[in-house]
């Protein structure tokens, strides 16, 4: 009996064991994927697959006769008043007094079932909230269709009380729209335009970014590339912003295409091409006559920087005198971020102008007088028609490609590998030479992707690694889903596949493989601290090619914050990557960022100190400095006013 005793009291007064240091951490963002649940469409329930709703295909500066006005399907759901569905919650509060009809909109009330909805006029309220819903409610459709899978948001359910999307078309009376995730909403303002505005505007007159189809698709898009990719919050180098701004002006940009009523007329206007002055190249038109005072009508934005349309062509040789705008670092983010539009953009054109030729030689014309002389009714249909095929892959390319940016630190360069290899992954012959049109518009703005010594496809695209890994566990035959593989079983199944991922590439084996630092390994020079890993998401991506093949793979996030000190301030420098899985669990592409990197501790420092500072905060942080980004980015992002 004494022996036993003795033996318990020395067990517990022996040495204790220290407890590890942990590996690996799980962000909430994982469980709040499952969240995200679209309306999905059952055959047994007999219910519409679509709701016809009108709305403006631009604004309402742009004629009726010029398909200013159309019917679109949005997915069918069901609806409360608001309107508010699974997604988006349509706020109404605020309309001004010379609007009518002002409250919630009913989209279920029989009498707007009949009529499909709303007719377009900015006076009545309602239409402003059916147009909001409609819009939102499409772009969130395009990413959808593009990547095969729902999209969560990246607002805090526990922090703005509900899961879906507010939406706010009378948010403030100013010339401002906004995207914010700490409130979890979209805002609208409305303004009054100069007293001699340029085109139709009304001296005056009311003019409301909630009526602008560029305005709503832009913001929206804001709200989905935050929910894809949640550090690129983080103004951590002057791209990142440009980056946000571009792709949110790409999308509105080529979601013109998907009316072809505006797209015929417009190419009917410039006789088959795609002009400066174009309604199809120009981003929030009645915003920017609105504030253009004087004769010469001027969007707020374009996707064309040239004077001269044959100027704008991938095929260009670099260094002319027509040569488009090229990148600067020390650019305005807005103005920035142009510069990656009209590289997309110019590639787009050239495409285009490619694929129709053959129409022109066809009806017995020159493809040299695209632009020159007027086109038969036939032709014109036909022109039309290949350009928003076209446009309607460069859109599905530009939202793909996400899936293969790095989860930190975007640099302009890496979203053109990222567009290379998605579209390689999917159309492994490039007959009509998208990826070229690509890489030498880009080349024309010098827009370059670090380490890389060719603008060829094989240099430019990510790279496979050289040694295969396959993670045990993350195969699909391993996975649960919910009937759908674009929807996971539940949150619990989400958080499962993230602890088998945080294991596996924190590994100290793996971890240098995946540009972590494992929990016993040395500090590298200039980080004072190293946080564990972060897994930041995990989904499937579910991709048809144009032959109609479906490729699967699930795409991850893996991030680690680091403590960096750099001339007296502290400030947090994140690595990681992104992982591509396929259906097997063999690891197909990392895309890494490296935090002991000397070159990004120096580009972000010099940022921070620099053309970003409004975007920081410097405090005392006992002897130090500790630098903090501020919150609410996209509204800093527009604080001068612009959407």
């Amino acid at each position: 009996m004494a022996k036993k005793v003795a033996k318990k009291t020395a067990k517990k007064t022996g040495p204790q064991k220290t407890a590890e240091p942990k590996a690996f951490e799980i962000s909430s963002r994982v469980a709040r994927q499952a969240l995200a649940k679209p309306y999905r469409w059952r055959r047994e329930a007999k219910k519409p697959v679509s709701r016809q709703l009108w709305i403006y295909t631009l604004d309402p500066s742009l004629s009726h006769r010029q398909g200013g006005v159309t019917k679109v399907d949005v997915p069918w759901e069901p609806l409360e008043p608001g309107p508010k569905g699974e997604l988006f919650e349509i706020d109404g509060g605020g309309a001004p007094l010379p609007l009518k009809d002002r409250g919630k909109l009913d989209l279920e009330d029989s009498s707007w079932l009949v009529s499909d909805g709303v007719s377009p006029s900015p006076s009545n309220a309602s239409f402003h909230l059916q147009m909001a819903y409609a819009v939102c409610s499409l772009t969130y459709a395009a990413f959808r269709r593009a990547l095969g899978r729902d999209i969560g948001w990246a607002i805090d359910p526990e922090a703005v009380g509900r899961t879906r999307l507010l939406v706010r078309p009378f948010a403030f009376e100013q010339a401002n729209a906004g995207y914010g995730r700490e409130s979890g909403d979209l805002s609208f303002g409305y303004f009054r335009a100069e007293q001699e505005p340029a085109g139709f505007t009304i001296p005056g007159g009311l003019v409301f970014t909630s009526l602008s189809h560029d305005v709503i698709a832009h913001e929206t898009t804001h709200a989905l590339l935050d929910g894809l990719r949640s550090n690129f919050h983080e103004p951590t180098n002057v791209d990142v912003l440009a980056f946000h701004e571009g792709f949110a002006d790409l999308v509105a940009l080529f979601l013109h295409f998907t009316y072809p009523g505006v797209v015929e007329e417009a190419l009917r206007q410039s006789r088959g091409v795609v002009a400066q002055g174009s309604v199809l190249a120009e981003i929030a038109r009645e915003f920017g006559h609105a504030r253009s005072p004087g004769p010469r009508a001027k969007a707020l934005r374009s996707g064309i920087d040239v004077d001269g349309i044959e100027a704008f062509d991938s095929d260009g040789l670099p260094g002319a005198a027509t040569d488009p705008v090229s990148y600067d670092p020390t650019l305005d983010p807005h103005d920035l971020g142009t510069v990656l539009v009209s590289a997309v953009f110019e590639a787009f054109v050239t495409i285009t102008r490619r694929k129709t030729a053959r129409l022109m030689r066809i009806a017995g014309l020159d493809p040299h007088d695209f632009g020159k002389v007027p086109l038969g009714d036939a032709l014109l249909e036909a022109v039309s028609k290949e350009a928003c095929e076209v446009a309607a892959q460069f859109l599905t390319m530009c939202i793909r490609a996400i899936d293969y940016c790095p989860p930190v630190d975007m640099l302009l360069g890496e979203y053109l590998r990222a567009l290379v290899t998605a579209d390689a992954e999917m159309e492994p012959v490039d007959k009509w030479g998208y990826r070229e049109a690509l890489m030498r518009s880009f080349r024309r703005r010098r827009i370059f992707p670090t380490d890389v010594q060719f603008m060829t496809e094989d240099a430019v695209r990510w790279g496979a690694p050289e040694e295969p890994l396959t993670i045990p566990g993350l195969a699909f035959r391993d996975l649960r889903f919910e009937g759908d593989p674009g929807r996971p079983a539940n949150a619990k199944e989400l958080e499962r596949q993230a602890n088998i991922l945080g294991r596996f590439v924190t590994d100290p084996r793996h971890a240098e493989f995946f540009r972590l630092i494992p929990p016993a390994a040395p500090r590298p020079e200039g980080i004072v601290q190293v946080s564990p890993a972060m897994v930041e998401s995990i989904r499937v991506a579910r991709r048809v090619s144009p032959d109609g093949r479906v490729l699967f793979d699930t795409v991850a996030e893996v991030t680690q914050a680091c403590t960096a000190e750099a001339g007296g301030d502290l400030f947090d420098i994140v690595g990681g990557c992104t992982i591509v899985i396929n259906q097997n669990g063999e690891v197909r592409y990392t895309i890494t960022k490296k935090v002991p990197s000397q070159e990004r501790l120096d580009r972000q420092v010099k940022a921070m100190r620099g053309p970003l500072k409004d975007f920081w905060l410097r405090t005392k942080a006992g002897a130090k400095h500790r630098f903090t980004a501020k919150k609410d980015l996209f509204l800093r992002i527009h604080g001068g006013g612009t959407s």
